[in-house]
């Protein structure tokens, strides 16, 4: 006789595709017949309640419901607007904090040089010293020197939190989740502002210098670098494979747009107090840590929107070995142990000598980062040598940053398409044609801003300047092709360090070379703008010894017909 359960649904589990839409998984209850008393009446009083063999192929199990997820896409707005926050932050207070670290300082020096500079006595005036001395007297190469060297060392102290926990907060990121770090590292952002307000605030009580301090806050969070990386690991982890790269360009976008809608702003604000765009932009430092309230923890976040995660492992797959042990092999800890540190170390960089091309491609990023303090140093070298104010030399800066927008979004793309139509070249090829290309236009650009003794000739070389600045990109992809995969890793790892390296001695250096002008007087007041220019001729000579070999190019064109 057979006895036939009745079939009835059962609802295992619930699941959020990308749209954000519930679907469910339903399984019919299973047959069960009498005819097989071995199978179900052999049980005794000692007999588990569960069954511990394997569930066999065809069997189901009822698994307890999951919470549904918020969309990728809800997730993606809210990273953006935490970006474009915080971009907006550095940007709307970047001129003013210079006007009042200026203010500061010229007050002190004329107080010991020329007393009767001072329009407000120390009872009157207000926070920062602004008003207590007229903005076209702190043009001075004395108090230019000093502002330069303040600004300088402090893009030095700010990279060792950088170089010191990069790697350490990337495997802990890995291990432990995103959100944690990244909520550390928002508090420091809004901490290191604080602080700087709060000393240029009470600036009769604080020493200017006390500013430095502000490093503080981010050796727990690794400061820019290591905060901006966890921003695009948190991308990768929700934004499907197909949709990430054009992600990354939509949120790189977004963050340039506040370079230039931001400082017209600001420039705006400081005509009537320097202080309402430093304290709008304090404001806006908060404001991202309230969101991340919204964000889930990130790590594995996709692999749990697929339903087929939740079933467990089929017996072929539990039964598959795992890689080889290899502690049998090994040598004690103690034996030779420096030694095999030695050797691993080697082993783990020997790509880098196995083919000249690939140092000699990773070199000009300790040029980007001179380059990118020297623009740092734009601001204050326009307002000195045209004799301008911060506001307007701020105005100025935002065509530099508009028409970065520009190249990298739109001419630079174009050009690319034109070169891929009409020359029919290779990925590689054109990639390594247009990072030479743009790296002559950063080399011209930085030699005639330097040079430029007007305000319409600097406008035209920032223009040059800024249509080079996709050089990097380029170059960083032309080097992704040349390595295994296994190795890219690696590569942008010690980009980064170089990087980091570039901007700790970048920013004494350039300072030090604004000062050293300063005293020369003239037309080298543009020396550190001819030095950068001098090192993107560099690097566009090393570029130009950098060739494909014979077949790399014809391998690739017959992949993609492959393809």
């Amino acid at each position: 006789m057979v006895i036939m359960a009745p079939e009835r649904t059962v609802t295992t589990d619930y699941f959020a595709d990308d749209d954000g839409d519930n679907y469910s998984i339903t399984t019919k209850a299973s047959t069960i017949t009498m005819d097989e008393p071995s199978k179900h009446n052999d049980a005794s009083e000692h007999s588990p309640l569960l069954a511990t063999s394997p569930a066999k192929p065809g069997s189901y199990i009822e698994l307890p419901p999951r919470k549904s997820r918020i969309s990728y896409r809800s997730l993606l707005l809210v990273l953006i607007a935490m970006v474009i926050l915080s971009s907006a932050s550095d940007q709307i207070i970047q001129s003013p904090q210079m006007r009042i670290f200026e203010s500061i300082i010229c007050y002190r020096h004329y107080e010991q040089a020329d007393p009767s500079r001072i329009l407000l006595g120390r009872a009157t005036v207000g926070p920062g010293a602004i008003g207590g001395v007229a903005e076209a007297d702190c043009k001075i190469d004395e108090v230019q020197g000093e502002l330069a060297m303040l600004n300088g060392y402090q893009q030095f102290f700010n990279g060792f939190p950088s170089l010191l926990l990069a790697i350490p907060l990337g495997w802990a990121a890995d291990r432990y989740g995103r959100k944690p770090f990244l909520a550390v590292g928002l508090v420091s952002f809004a901490a290191r502002a604080s602080w700087v307000q709060l000393v240029t605030w009470f600036w009769q009580a604080f020493d200017i210098r006390l500013t430095w301090l502000s490093t503080l806050p981010t050796l727990v969070s690794g400061g820019d670098v290591v905060i901006s990386g966890l921003f695009f690991v948190l991308l990768s982890d929700i934004v499907p494979e197909a949709e990430r790269a054009s992600t990354f360009l939509r949120v790189g976008a977004c963050s340039i747009l506040a370079s230039v809608a931001m400082p017209p702003f600001a420039a705006m604000l400081m005509q009537t107090n320097p202080w309402i765009p430093c304290l709008i932009g304090l404001v806006l430092n908060f404001i991202p840590m309230f969101l991340l309230i919204l964000v889930p923890e990130t790590l594995n976040y996709r692999k749990h929107l697929s339903p087929y995660d939740s079933f467990p492992p089929t017996p072929s797959e539990e039964t598959q070995p795992g890689p080889p042990d290899l502690a049998d092999n090994n040598p004690p800890m103690s034996a030779n142990y420096a030694a095999r540190i030695a050797s691993q170390v080697v082993s783990a960089t020997d790509f880098l000598t196995a083919d000249w091309r690939i140092p000699a491609l990773i070199l000009p990023f300790f040029g980007h980062m001179l380059m990118f303090n020297a623009t740092q140093l734009l601001l204050q070298y326009m307002s000195k040598r045209y004799h301008i104010t911060f506001s307007k030399a701020t105005l100025l800066n935002t065509i530099f940053n508009g028409v970065k927008i520009l190249g990298l979004f739109l001419i630079l793309p174009y050009i690319s398409k034109v070169i891929m139509r009409i020359f029919k070249f290779s990925d590689q090829r054109k990639d390594l044609y247009l990072a030479r290309g743009t790296q002559v236009l950063l080399a011209v650009g930085y030699l005639f801003i330097g040079l430029s003794p007007t305000v319409p000739s600097a406008v035209l070389s920032m223009t040059l300047a800024a249509l080079g600045m996709g050089t990097y990109l380029f170059v960083r992809s032309f080097l992704t092709s040349l390595v295994p995969s296994h190795h890219i890793a690696r590569i942008y790892m010690i980009i980064t360090l170089l990087e980091t390296l570039g901007g700790m001695s970048g920013g004494a250096l350039m300072a030090n070379l604004f000062k050293g002008g300063l005293q020369l007087g003239g037309g080298w007041i543009g020396l550190p703008f001819l030095f950068v220019g001098l090192v993107m001729l560099c690097s566009t000579a090393l570029l130009c010894t950098v060739r494909l070999r014979p077949g790399e190019d014809r391998k690739q064109d017959g992949d993609e017909q492959q393809m």
